[in-house]
């Protein structure tokens, strides 16, 4: 009961804090107007492309948080919130509907592509899955350009971990340490953060404003704003990758006490 309090707490500070951003930070209006965020800098578009899915996470967040509480009350184990978007750096684990990526996984995603070890299978999984999901959410330009570019990332990302493990780079980081091999995935997914970013703002503002942020970020801002952008998000895949490994730890500590008792 008292976890459920907490909880309640909680998600009505979240509720107070997305009131507040709401009337007090231009978050959703800014990237509407074109003409005043081409005079913003690199960083502060950067920032902004952010703040727009952290906002839309929030969102999910409070909602699925004040109904989880509330069915707690009763006994139920409703579905969880979503992951935070800051700690989102893997497009197989990207979603804000925590509820319908469990269904679209259960009943579309893991019923095609089975172990997703097979390119074909994962590929027909994928395509299948956002095409259900197009048509869950309508069918628009917007939601055709947000599907195609997040079928493509998840596919990507198997292409690029199928192609690593490949012989000769298998044999290459046998022989590199456990650092080193953490530091060369964290740049990797440093990269993978932001085109997770990028790929959702068309559908979370407009395709205007998310071609002038990888611009900006890409061209016109490279080398300095793109390698600086980039290294710090590759101190936070850092940073989430160390809280990943504790609590894995400690998983395996209480199941280790489990099986003891």
């Amino acid at each position: 009961m008292r976890s459920i309090r907490v909880n309640a707490l909680l998600h009505a500070g979240a509720v107070v804090a997305v009131d507040i951003f709401f009337h007090f930070f231009y978050i959703l209006t800014l990237p509407s107007d074109l003409k005043f965020v081409t005079r913003l800098s690199d960083w502060s578009l950067a920032g902004l492309a952010y703040s727009n899915l952290v906002y839309d996470w929030v969102k999910a967040a409070v909602m699925f948080g004040v109904i989880n509480t509330i069915a707690r009350l009763d006994h139920l184990d409703p579905p969880q919130p979503p992951k935070c978007i800051t700690m989102l750096y893997i497009f197989a684990e990207t979603h804000f509907d925590r509820g319908i990526n469990d269904w679209l996984c259960k009943y579309v995603y893991d019923h095609i592509g089975e172990n997703h070890d097979n390119i074909l299978k994962e590929l027909m999984a994928s395509v299948t899955t956002f095409a259900v999901t197009t048509l869950w959410l309508g069918p628009c330009e917007v939601v055709y350009i947000w599907s195609v570019l997040n079928c493509f990332g998840l596919n990507f990302e198997l292409w690029v971990q199928k192609f690593f493990q490949l012989g000769p780079f298998a044999k290459l980081e046998a022989k590199l340490s456990r650092a080193m091999s953490r530091r060369i995935r964290a740049a990797f997914g440093a990269v993978n953060f932001w085109a997770i970013v990028l790929y959702n703002i068309p559908a979370l503002s407009s395709l205007d404003f998310a071609l002038l942020v990888t611009k900006r970020l890409l061209v016109t801002g490279f080398p300095v704003s793109t390698l600086s952008i980039w290294f710090i998000t590759y101190c936070g895949v850092q940073l989430i990758k160390e809280r990943e490994r504790i609590l894995a730890i400690q998983e395996e500590e209480k199941s280790d006490k489990a099986k003891v008792e």
